[in-house]
Order: C-alpha cells, then sequence, then structure tokens
C-alpha cells in the first residue's frame, strides 16, 4: 500500500512540474518576438536496441521478486540455469 501511495504522489508530482512548465512556457513565448523551431522545443533522447536475452531475465527475475516471488525460490531456479 506505501508503495502504491508513494508512486502516486510521484505521478501527481510529475503532473504539477509539468503543468507549470508549461505555464511558464506560454507566457515566456507570448513574448517573444520570434518563436524558435518546434523541434527545439521537444526533448532529445537517445534511441535505444532491443533488449539483450540476459536483459530480459534479469527484469523478469526482477517482477518475479516484485509481484512477492520467493527470493529462495528464484536462487534455486538461477543455479539450475547455471547462474549464481
Amino acid at each position: 500500500m506505501v508503495a502504491r501511495l508513494e508512486g502516486a504522489r510521484r505521478r501527481l508530482s510529475a503532473e504539477q512540474d509539468g503543468r507549470a512548465w508549461l505555464a511558464w512556457h506560454v507566457a515566456a513565448l507570448s513574448r517573444a518576438q520570434k518563436l524558435p523551431d518546434l523541434g527545439s522545443m521537444f526533448a532529445q533522447q537517445e534511441k535505444q536496441g532491443p533488449q539483450t536475452a540476459a536483459e530480459q531475465e534479469i527484469s523478469l527475475d526482477q517482477l518475479f521478486l516484485a509481484w512477492g516471488g520467493d527470493p529462495a525460490q528464484l536462487a534455486q531456479v538461477r543455479e539450475t540455469r547455471g547462474q549464481s
């Protein structure tokens, strides 16, 4: 329950930050003599390639534990797969 409440708090905070960012930019752009290029207003993000098999296994292990899986059972499965 605490994790859900913390997640909701973070989401609400991020939404408020987004609205404040938008209001500030609307006000700033309304005073600008010349508007900047629209493309320059977007965040530049690096494109990621597909996940490797090892990255997928790590993600699945993390989901297993996050959803209440038994760490001892996960360790046993890793030993069976030849990992430790």
